[in-house]
């Protein structure tokens, strides 16, 4: 009989606190927002985790993994043959196969009635709560390879059982973009190995400002420094490039300068 830990190990969704939540269960940015949960310090907003053990599941369920080899027989015939990487098209069309097979299905009953669960425990009143719907993969943030804004991500869903898991499909099919086949091609990185999980996490109500913290300098690498990019609203129109930003840069404690710049890199004094 399998012990009750291990049971825990192998569940499809995980409260965002749980100290079971890590890369494994979780993908890079579930583990991490958990680390920062539990950690008492931060406001971190309630959610949950749908894993990647949910995600393999639903795969198997289906049967996409053989979707996925078949779409993807394309790059290994070109391996073998040492031929020239496959175009922007060749990889869209691979992309656009597999995630249609995805998004044709729906989650597991049991996996549905476990959503609804989570959102009963979480969240009790939830005609108030609006949720962000956010991929989160195994592959996600490694040492020498990044997959930042590769993925999919949902704002503002409603909290109803049927939408999110609609989304968390979404998320699951994102792992097939063209660009992260792009980059897990270029980083001999499995395709089917690769794992990922989804945070449902209750979005802030009237959020005026949001931004992303860099914890070292991407343009300089320093780790003595931070850098923060802001805008007014939500986080998405930064990550897309449609709003002009406000960049502060922290050195050693204090704020080193205060700009405003464009998608285009315009740049001027606040």
């Amino acid at each position: 009989m399998m012990p009750a830990a291990e049971k825990e190990r192998f569940r499809c969704t995980l409260s965002l606190d749980s100290p079971l939540c890590n890369l494994a269960t979780s993908g890079a940015k579930g583990a991490n927002l958990s680390i920062l949960s539990r950690n008492g310090t931060f406001c971190v907003p309630h959610g949950f985790v749908v894993t990647v053990a949910a995600c393999h599941e639903f795969c198997a369920e289906h049967g996409l993994v053989a979707q996925i080899k078949k779409a993807l027989t394309k790059l290994q015939t070109k391996n073998s043959n040492n031929e020239e990487d496959v175009s922007t098209t060749e990889l869209q069309e691979m992309s656009i196969a597999i995630r249609t097979g995805f998004c044709s299905q729906t989650l597991s009953q049991p996996l549905q009635l476990e959503i609804k669960n989570c959102l009963a425990k979480l969240f009790p009143d939830t005609q108030q709560v609006y949720f962000a719907v956010r991929s989160s993969a195994t592959c996600e943030d490694m040492p020498d390879a990044s997959f930042a804004g590769q993925h999919d991500m949902h704002l503002n869903i409603n909290s109803n059982v049927k939408d999110i898991s609609r989304h968390v499909v979404d998320c699951f099919s994102s792992l097939f973009t063209s660009r992260a086949i792009s980059c897990r091609e270029r980083n001999g990185l499995n395709h089917v190995e690769a794992g990922m999980a989804v945070v449902a996490q209750a979005m802030v109500h009237s959020v005026q400002s949001s931004g992303v913290l860099f914890t070292a300098n991407p343009l300089t690498g320093r780790r003595n420094e931070s850098a923060l990019e802001a805008i007014s609203g939500l986080e998405e129109a930064l990550v897309s490039g449609l709003m002009k930003r406000m960049d502060v840069q922290q050195h050693k404690g204090k704020a080193k300068a205060l700009m405003f710049k464009s998608k285009t890199n315009e740049s001027g004094p606040s």
